[in-house]
């Protein structure tokens, strides 16, 4: 990891532990009951997870790790906030559900967790990556031959458009700002825990076209089994009627090629 990523990856861990107190997620009780906080698309295009190695990075407090322990998955959960780490031990423990968390940077990911079954990632993940080159090799990296990235996050025309009323929007941020971290941005695209504050930590993070996010993972050498777009209104709050209009998320699954049989 370079040190100019390094650098901007540590100041947003310590704004994440800021607020991760305010970002406890679902009760312990819901996953001790066999909840799940996955959408049904999310489960069919997983695939049946029993027995499987599955990876969330940037898991927060961990609601979609032991999710997908629920399932029957073998699921380990990475964040850059160790106190978001402590919230998701504490959960599991008193949940009873067998799952492991580790903080770690997901530029510097422990060299034990490779060879997995799925990666996968959830709204407000692929923003906090500077270099998408060099984190989509890393995701490739650590799958199993055969193994795929599972990716939903927002929408990145989401995070330029700011509602300001009924059918009215302003641009609040750069659709091909790649690498510059984005200015100031709306109250609506700030972390859970940092909206409606009066100084909110502050955060670097970008703005990835969708196009540029598919061939990063194409570019490493994965191969495209799934893309959709969807809407969500709740997202453009105050929009109106239009809000069902625009797209808020995006989907993707991507899989490392099984390996080659040498001819005998």
């Amino acid at each position: 990891m370079s040190d100019s990523v390094r650098i901007i990856t540590e100041a947003n861990r310590t704004s994440w532990n800021q607020i991760a107190p305010q970002r406890p997620g679902d009760p312990a009780e819901f996953f001790a009951g066999g909840g799940l906080a996955l959408d049904d698309f999310e489960q069919e295009l997983a695939g049946d997870v029993r027995g499987r190695r599955v990876l969330q990075l940037a898991c927060s407090s961990g609601d979609q790790v032991l999710s997908w322990a629920n399932l029957g998955a073998n699921a380990v959960g990475v964040d850059i906030s160790d106190v978001a780490i402590d919230v998701a031990r504490r959960k599991a423990a008193e949940a009873g559900i067998e799952a492991e968390f580790l903080q770690a940077d997901m530029f510097e990911l422990p060299v034990e967790l490779r060879e997995f079954d799925l990666i996968y990632f959830s709204a407000g993940a692929i923003c906090w990556v500077p270099d998408l080159a060099q984190f989509a090799a890393i995701v490739a990296d650590r799958l199993r031959p055969g193994g795929s990235v599972l990716m939903v996050d927002h929408h990145p025309v989401w995070e330029v458009l700011a509602v300001r009323g009924d059918n009215e929007f302003g641009v609040v941020g750069d659709y091909f700002g790649r690498h510059t971290p984005r200015g100031e941005t709306d109250d609506a695209k700030r972390p859970l825990g940092a909206r409606g504050a009066e100084s909110p930590p502050p955060f670097s993070a970008f703005i990835w076209p969708v196009s540029d996010v598919v061939m990063a993972f194409i570019g490493a050498g994965l191969r495209l089994e799934a893309f959709s777009e969807g809407g969500a209104p709740a997202l453009y709050a105050g929009a109106g009627g239009v809000a069902a209009n625009l797209p808020a998320y995006y989907v993707i699954k991507a899989s490392r090629p099984q390996l080659s049989r040498v001819a005998e």
